[in-house]
């Protein structure tokens, strides 16, 4: 009988991540223009809270790489009605049975977990809704097919009727939700979602499409603001896609018992190649694109280590199984990444990851991280007291002082994790 590893969690209560945060200090809308948004940077010893977004140009190092999640928000809410006549809410977190892309592209019924708001007493039956817009009739269906800790197992199947032939057409279950579904708001913000939601709740370089939350560090950008970064910067994207666990808050008890919902991800080769490159000062904006990276390296190691290709990182597998791997191979960020060029031939790479960082974990990607000021007891705020430690608190009080707006609407931060090389 083998010796059982000891496995080195975090050790932190949920109530080290509490703190005040009244309702006034949620925005409920974004800045206009996006890029004026305030930006508090914390140079490792102070905050600094003069800045705006549109200053991001002269703050950050000439020809660092400014990391981005390119996801794209679906339209992830849809307004249904029961057989009894009570009104249904279904929120789509990830499809069954197949990918995300398999799923949106699809013409036959799809089944996805949800959330389902107004659904206690939905244990069987149908729920459907009948809508006309400008192209047709659309007509959907949606009927209870299984039950997971809460979550529903939902089919959906859908007809659309052209206007212009008054025939029914085969068309993609993403043009439904174009059409029908409305834009997954945070419950926080408790207010139903408006028009403008549709192109302020998206980055403006969003481009695949599979979350069902922003990645809201990047809400920050505008065009304007993108075109005067990119000329002096090295501007880099990867796919993280956000499902709802973003929103789980932290249960009671130590840290060390929550559980995080594996995400999927996508790294080009090329992105892995920049990655390579030594003497590299890198920036993420946000905590997502900083997950994607970081189980990036976890992931090369355990590659090297297993001796074949993994396709999911673990939630605690940093402070488990692979820190003596890491202990006993010593790589960097930019070795590590070396290595994953040989092994991929041009390829890029796709997986899941549930890892979860909470301290005494030390980031080992980036050199800074853009980000929002985040909920008490939340997954992200544990992320930022890795990257900046217990000063993590204070950060938030000058910024609470100062009148920023926090959350996914709200104003940012640059954080310095280490200092840039010169």
């Amino acid at each position: 009988m083998g010796v059982k590893k000891s496995v080195d969690f975090p050790e932190h209560d949920h109530a080290a991540f509490d703190y005040d945060l009244p309702e006034s200090f949620i925005a409920l809308h974004p800045s206009e223009p996006r890029s004026d948004a305030k930006l508090l940077v914390w140079n490792g010893d102070e905050a600094d809270v003069s800045h705006r977004f549109s200053d991001l140009p002269s703050l950050l190092p000439e020809g660092c790489q400014l990391w981005m999640n390119n996801t794209r928000v679906i339209r992830a809410r849809l307004l249904l009605q029961k057989e009894t006549g009570g009104r249904l809410e279904i929120f789509l977190l990830e499809p069954i049975d197949q990918s995300m892309e398999q799923s949106l592209s699809s013409i036959r019924p799809v089944r996805w977990r949800c959330m389902v708001k107004g659904g206690k007493k939905w244990k069987n039956g149908m729920a459907a809704i009948k809508v006309e817009d400008a192209a047709g009739v659309w007509e959907v269906n949606a009927q209870r097919v299984g039950m997971e800790e809460g979550i529903r197992h939902v089919e959906l199947d859908w007809k659309f009727t052209a206007s212009s032939t008054g025939k029914e057409a085969a068309v993609m279950f993403s043009m439904l939700l174009e059409s029908m579904g409305r834009m997954p708001l945070p419950p926080y913000m408790r207010r139903p979602d408006e028009p403008d939601d549709a192109s302020d709740y998206q980055t403006v370089y969003a481009e695949v499409p599979g979350s069902v939350a922003a990645p809201t560090a990047g809400l920050h950008y505008d065009e304007a603001l993108l075109a005067e970064l990119s000329a002096t910067k090295s501007l880099h994207a990867v796919t993280l896609h956000v499902g709802a666990g973003t929103f789980k808050p932290l249960g009671e008890g130590e840290v060390k018992q929550h559980v995080m919902h594996a995400e999927r991800c996508s790294v080009s080769f090329d992105s892995i190649k920049a990655l390579a490159q030594p003497n590299q000062n890198r920036i993420a904006t946000g905590t997502t694109t900083l997950r994607t990276l970081e189980s990036l390296y976890w992931l090369a190691l355990k590659w090297r280590s297993e001796g074949t290709q993994p396709l999911v990182l673990e939630q605690w597998e940093w402070c488990d199984a692979l820190r003596s791997v890491e202990a006993e191979m010593d790589w960097s960020m930019e070795t590590a990444m070396q290595w994953l060029i040989q092994q991929l031939d041009g390829q890029g790479w796709e997986f899941e990851t549930a890892i979860m960082m909470a301290p005494p974990y030390r980031v080992r990607s980036v050199q800074a991280l853009i980000t929002n000021f985040h909920m008490p007891q939340s997954t992200l705020l544990c992320l930022v007291a890795c990257a900046i430690g217990a000063p993590w608190r204070s950060v938030y009080e000058v910024a609470m002082s100062n009148d920023f707006k926090f959350l996914s609407y709200g104003d940012g931060s640059l954080l310095q994790i280490e200092p840039f090389a010169r």
